[in-house]
């Protein structure tokens, strides 16, 4: 009996500290003609999430951008690189082919799934690094989305 007990105290701390996955939910933003509109929904938890798209349902798998995606994003958007490594993000879809892609003679080989940005991206960014970011600075929202056709438009989880 003292075994099960305390076997079942060591379990309850632990079974507490477990988060509950960080993209988990719902997604609005500011060009809405409703402030609480949802936009997106993201369900799951790692490593596998769905992002649906509210106005026609379409849903798409996503996965969690690692360092390295992170910092070819950063890249891209010309923003300060080491100010990637406090974000975290989930990006899905195939990667949109840049002018030097277009005009190599062999693509560039696929990366791992994390190790690069797809067509969409939705990021959690803190104030202090979103503070040392142009484009981000002046949020009020420490999230992000984007893509080729909205660019970067500020996010609010609304759920």
């Amino acid at each position: 009996m003292r075994v099960s007990l305390l076997f079942l105290l060591l379990l309850a701390p632990s079974a507490q500290a477990v988060p509950p996955a960080p993209f988990a939910g719902q997604y609005g933003h500011g060009a809405t003609a409703d402030s609480d509109e949802v936009v997106w929904s993201v369900q799951g938890e790692a490593p596998s999430w769905r992002l649906t798209r509210t106005a026609d349902d379409e849903q798409v798998d996503a996965q969690r951008m690692r360092a390295r995606g992170r910092e070819a994003f950063w890249t891209r958007m010309d923003w300060p690189v080491d100010s990637s490594t406090d974000a975290d993000c989930l990006t899905w879809g195939e990667k949109p082919a840049s002018l030097q892609d277009l005009l190599a003679d062999t693509p560039p080989a696929p990366l791992a799934a994390g190790d690069d940005y797809g067509l969409g991206v939705l990021c959690h960014v803190p104030a202090p690094a979103r503070s040392r970011i142009d484009w981000l600075a002046g949020n009020a929202s420490d999230w992000f989305y984007y893509d080729p056709v909205a660019g970067v438009m500020e996010v609010r989880r609304l759920r």
